[in-house]
């Protein structure tokens, strides 16, 4: 934790929930990390957010783990039918 900026590293994980995608500095919400990041990406060539979930909201460590959750079309015309 960065105590002068109020971020953190945060370790963003692949589909297995073990294998790390990227780091990624967030900002501290109330001295806690947030329980949610979004990371712009691509979905069908489309704008979309691929979504990380904090793994442990109750302790985290100097770097907590976000497993992907999800990857979410910015457009309805992107979601399955």
């Amino acid at each position: 934790m960065d105590a002068l900026t109020r971020t953190i590293k945060a370790a963003l994980l692949h589909e297995d929930g073990r294998t790390l995608d990227s780091v990624v500095v967030v900002p501290l919400i109330g001295g806690c990390p947030p329980g949610e990041i979004r990371v712009a990406t691509t979905f069908a060539g489309a704008l979309a957010y691929d979504v990380y979930e904090l793994a442990d909201e109750e302790e985290y460590s100097s770097m907590p783990a976000y497993p992907y959750r999800s990857t979410v079309p910015v457009t309805t015309d992107d979601l399955a039918d």
